[in-house]
């Protein structure tokens, strides 16, 4: 059974999930996949990681992993707690296909080998966070999102990704604001992403501190939303919290 994440809370699921190709510019009433939503949120508006790479490749990881789950067509199903690849097709979408065929396994077997078992989520995530980051930062630059510059002052060869548009990041922290305080209809990206959000501790960048509301209170209602609505979602932040603990590794910012 396919729980996408659509139900009472967020409405009709085709209008929920309106993404682009990561080489295209939006048209204005689509977004960006996840990951890349999370990546610039996960980055200060010059570009300064703020987590660190163990900890941002584990949540980027998580990030395509919900955005396959919440794609129209379906390519993946978690089932038992394990990621079964229904499909191969192709998406256009580099980082999306190139995560689709690790999970599935080699394309060509011997004879005599068994077919490859369904990764438990967990396992599918830590699989995905070995080149997350770099993926998603390659097809962003590729697509001409960010730029990439070295900090060699701050930390000896440690790269830099800034947005080219600067309206970017507040575009993307006002519709997570937005839908936070429940001045928008909440979806089920969005609902995602500040459960990402919260696994990684970057609750300070939504700028929500001075304004007396209990943000991290709100940011756990929304990953309690998605519980109801799409439980394999859920699933997929839980684990994805819990290797960003595993980590054990400082947060920057």
């Amino acid at each position: 059974m396919r729980t996408g994440g659509c139900g009472r809370w967020y409405g009709r699921c085709g209008d929920a999930r309106m993404t682009y190709p990561i080489g295209e510019k939006p048209p204005p009433s689509l977004r960006q996949p996840l990951r890349v939503e999370l990546f610039f949120l996960a980055h200060s508006e010059t570009g300064e990681r703020l987590a660190s790479l163990a900890a941002a490749g584990v949540a980027l990881a998580g990030a395509v992993l919900i955005d396959e789950l919440l794609r129209p067509v379906e390519r993946i199903r978690v089932v038992e707690r394990r990621v079964f690849v229904t499909s191969l097709s192709v998406s256009g979408d580099p980082v999306a296909d190139w995560a689709v065929g690790l999970l599935a396994g080699p394309v060509t077997r011997s004879a005599f080998a068994p077919p490859r078992q369904p990764l438990p989520v967990r396992d599918a995530i830590r699989a995905l966070a070995a080149d997350a980051y770099e993926r998603t930062a390659a097809g962003m630059y590729a697509g001409n999102l960010i730029v990439q510059s070295s900090h060699r002052r701050i930390m000896r060869g440690r790269r830099r990704y800034p947005p080219t548009d600067p309206n970017v990041l507040p575009r993307i922290r006002g519709r997570l604001n937005s839908t936070l305080i429940g001045s928008t209809r909440p979806d089920p990206q969005t609902d995602a992403l500040g459960g990402l959000i919260l696994a990684l501790d970057l609750v300070s960048e939504l700028y929500l501190d001075g304004s007396g509301r209990d943000v991290r209170g709100l940011l756990g209602h929304m990953v309690d939303r998605i519980g109801t609505e799409g439980p394999t979602t859920r699933l997929v932040l839980d684990e994805t919290d819990h290797l960003i603990g595993e980590a054990a590794v400082p947060v920057y910012g």
